[in-house]
């Protein structure tokens, strides 16, 4: 499409105005709501759309974040029973135990543990999980929450069951063979960022002798594990890359002759750990299981198509991500609910009036929680609907050329920064990424690989992802002073990722 300059300058207006505000601190309870108000009013006046087309957008919006929120709430309740039971002290001492130095405990609480836990959920759950950790450890919120989306960014590509992936993989149309040479080439890519996260998460502690190679180290097992996995299975990449770190830390975190944990009290604090990450992969994972799971019907209304300015247009379609009962994070964060309260109980860590303290604390932080990330997913769904999001991505295409190779990862952390993951900057991006590739005489696995591998980065910098964690870690309505701290560590992963994307083009064309 031919877009005016002025159309591209309009259409990244919400975008400007929703970074600077969260950069100033300003919180995203009033900013995603102010957002989504002014991209909603220029695509009434702007971009053609009229108000039942709104309408469906601001639908679609509430949808995604109901979808999302479906995970997030019953991570944060999963948090609050952790609290109350007094678990979480049995964890952060396990922690000490394992890891005795300031920068060790930070890989494994802020590195390797919640890279493990996107294996099963993601959207800002594993967040929520593992920087309490580190604040009981007496580590500031806001640094905990910081170290830990720096660490975990990694992941989330092959987290989630693979998710982020098969979105990208089914949005860009690929037949097998380029689905497994995309598998390789992001597991590749994402192998580099793992060293280079582990490091950057080294630098917000205090160092010891040692620290810097056991990072590297953790950080190439990781690797090399998810590049022979995602070959085989991308749904597993993640959980068994993570599950290879947490041994690697076992091993190597401790002081020479130290004793580690026993595995009483620390068994029976990470059991609802242990039950979240085995049922998932029960249930991903192994066919004949994942084969019944299938049968169980996906629901998801139909939504009608738009007509935008300039030519923009979308068919009416069923709404994404559709809700498959069995296949959704819930029913396995529900079953490490469960899990959790029966063997704290069991255990006598779970005194009278636990349960409704524990509810009656969840429903706070929950609020704002809920106004951030729906207000967030609806901007995202006007801007797309409206065509905002085309006129810059293909603006920046048709300008670029065969230098678009520079902006592939930076445009895929734009689509997260925006909507909060990176399964849905896939959706937005990967069919652009694939068509610029083909104009350009590349794989399409190529630009996919930076696409995705951005938009693991841009879950450093979400407001919505960030707001999970702060409400976890008592830092509610600081995300802007989270997203500063990151911003540097963003734009060297950013940096890798582009030199790792060059080295491919050069290389393996």
């Amino acid at each position: 499409m031919d877009w005016p300059l002025w159309a591209v300058a309009v259409a990244a207006a919400p975008v400007v105005l929703l970074a600077v505000l969260v950069l100033r601190s300003r919180p995203v309870t009033v900013v995603a709501w102010l957002s989504a108000a002014v991209a909603g009013v220029l695509a009434l006046t702007m971009f053609g759309l009229d108000l039942p087309e709104l309408s469906v957008a601001a639908v679609r919006g509430v949808w995604t974040g109901t979808w999302i929120l479906l995970i997030v709430l019953p991570a944060l309740l999963l948090f609050e029973v952790l609290d109350r039971s007094g678990a979480l002290d049995h964890l952060a001492g396990a922690a000490d135990q394992l890891a005795p130095t300031e920068g060790r405990r930070l890989l494994l609480l802020a590195f390797v543990l919640p890279s493990f836990l996107q294996g099963a959920a993601g959207f800002g759950a594993p967040i929520a999980m593992s920087a309490p950790l580190l604040v009981r450890r007496g580590m500031a919120p806001v640094a905990a929450v910081a170290a830990c989306l720096i660490g975990y960014q990694w992941s989330v590509t092959f987290g989630s069951m693979g998710s982020s992936f098969f979105m990208a993989e089914a949005t860009a149309r690929l037949a097998e063979p380029a689905a497994r040479s995309f598998a390789l080439r992001a597991g590749v890519l994402l192998a580099i960022s793992a060293v280079v996260s582990g490091l950057l998460v080294l630098s917000r502690g205090r160092r010891s002798r040692g620290d810097r190679w056991r990072a590297l180290v953790i950080g190439g097992i990781m690797g090399v594990v998810l590049v022979a996995v995602v070959v085989v299975q991308p749904a597993l990449g993640s959980t068994v890359a993570g599950l290879a770190g947490l041994v690697a830390c076992w091993w190597l975190l401790p002081a020479s002759g130290a004793t580690r944990p026993g595995g009483g009290d620390l068994g029976v604090a990470a059991a609802p750990y242990v039950v979240l990450t085995v049922a998932a992969v029960i249930g991903f994972a192994v066919p004949p299981v994942r084969a019944v799971l299938d049968r169980v019907p996906e629901f998801g209304p139909v939504l009608p198509g738009v007509d935008a300015a300039f030519g923009y247009a979308t068919d009416a379609s069923q709404v994404t991500p559709v809700f498959r009962p069995l296949l959704h994070p819930l029913p396995y964060l529900l079953l490490a609910l469960v899990a959790a309260v029966f063997v704290y109980r069991r255990r006598g860590w779970w005194p009278v009036g636990c349960g409704r303290d524990a509810v009656r604390s969840w429903i706070g932080r929950s609020r704002k929680v809920v106004v951030s990330i729906v207000g967030l997913t609806v901007l995202a769904a006007v801007l797309t609907d409206a065509g905002m999001v085309a006129v810059m991505a293909e603006a920046a295409a048709a300008g670029l050329g065969s230098t678009f190779v520079v902006v592939s990862a930076p445009l895929g952390a734009l689509g997260t920064v925006l909507t909060g993951s990176t399964t849905a900057s896939n959706a937005l991006f990967s069919s652009l990424q694939a068509e610029v590739a083909l104009a350009l005489g590349l794989l399409p696995a190529v630009l996919l690989s930076g696409q995705t591998a951005g938009g693991n980065i841009g879950n450093a910098l979400s407001p919505g992802v960030s707001a999970v964690g702060t409400a976890a870690a008592g830092a509610t309505g600081r995300e802007g002073e989270v997203l500063r701290r990151n911003l540097g560590a963003a734009a060297a992963l950013l940096v890798v990722i582009l030199l790792g994307l060059v080295a491919q083009v050069w290389l393996l064309p």
